[in-house]
């Protein structure tokens, strides 16, 4: 697996010399990680069943986390990383000594974790019962056909085989979807989105993004830096957008969106032509490397054609590609 990535660099979380990085550079080279998290003042992966983070300590050296089972899934925030392991177990890593705690008082004894997703706010867990937990809390809710779990900071957003979104958490900037701006203590459907089958979701500070199964992209929530790639150059539109709207990438009008990735505000979506794509605020060039600042429509990134894209992430001022090796 090959790492490359752009943006805030100031805690070396990017595992590069530069404390901005202002174009897509080779990273993560000694240990290429099969999973990859970036957070605010670290990132967190996962290589040769080895669980490291990449922080800014005297000796540049990442911090390797011993003694956990084989691991499915990595999430992080500021605070702390979770864990999920292959035999289901959930461990909670604090930040402020790196030593995995194991999460057991919190679910039922008869439910397996799935799926986990956490930001700075918000921490869910999915079981195969089809429960939801906002982590310690069990909601009302069930479903035991979701497929993906996305947290924004005080949102998050869930996927069904079926192709429906559900949303819960902070709608206070549209990005539930819901066309309010209200609270959602418990999953709702988004009604905007019924009908049409949505294949991949994403959730970024305050936004969030989908993917039909035919290509096209919808986005909803804060638009405060031009994050929904919905308006024109020159014309910033609304800065709260609560229904999803599809969005129109100039140009590329015949091609599928076949990847979306959020950070705190900015998107980046990969079409099947592996061109990478992006929109919303650019101050420490996740984006392009010039000098703009905010860009309200989505802007040509890079192109990846002889790459193998296998996944497009976003930290929340940071951008990575993970390709697979080289043809």
């Amino acid at each position: 697996m090959r790492i490359f990535c752009r943006g805030f660099n100031l805690y070396n979380q990017l595992d590069l010399p530069d404390k901005c990085v202002e174009n897509f550079t080779s990273s993560f080279k000694d240990i290429p990680p099969e999973r990859l998290h970036i957070n605010h003042t670290y990132s967190v992966t996962y290589a040769k069943e080895k669980l490291m983070v990449y922080c800014n300590i005297a000796s540049k050296q990442p911090i390797v986390i011993e003694n956990l089972p084989k691991i499915k899934q990595i999430t992080s925030n500021e605070r702390f990383i979770l864990v999920l392991t292959e035999c289901h177990q959930l461990f909670k890593i604090s930040i402020d000594d790196w030593k995995p705690l194991l999460l057991s008082n919190f679910f039922d004894t008869e439910e397996c974790i799935k799926m986990i997703s956490s930001n700075s706010k918000i921490s869910v867990a999915y079981t195969d019962k089809g429960c939801i937990y906002n982590i310690p809390e069990k909601l009302d809710f069930l479903n035991e056909d979701i497929v993906d779990i996305q947290t924004g900071r005080e949102h998050c957003i869930l996927l069904d085989k079926s192709g429906n979104i559900y949303a819960f958490g902070s709608g206070s900037r549209g990005q539930l979807g819901t066309g309010d701006l209200n609270e959602q203590e418990t999953p709702i459907l988004v009604h905007a989105l019924a009908g049409i089958k949505i294949i991949k979701i994403a959730a970024g500070g305050w936004h969030s993004a989908a993917i039909s199964a035919d290509g096209d992209l919808y986005t909803w929530g804060w638009n405060g830096n031009g994050q929904l790639g919905l308006f024109s150059e020159g014309d910033n539109g609304v800065s709260v957008m609560a229904t999803p709207h599809v969005v129109d990438i100039h140009g590329c009008l015949d091609k599928r969106v076949v990847q979306v990735a959020c950070g705190s505000k900015h998107t980046v979506v990969l079409l099947d032509n592996n061109f990478l794509y992006g929109c919303g605020w650019n101050k420490y060039k996740q984006l392009k490397s010039d000098e703009k600042d905010e860009y309200y429509s989505f802007e040509f990134i890079a192109d990846y054609g002889e790459d193998g894209v296998e996944k497009v992430i976003c930290g929340p001022w940071n951008t990575a590609v993970m390709c697979g090796p080289p043809k």
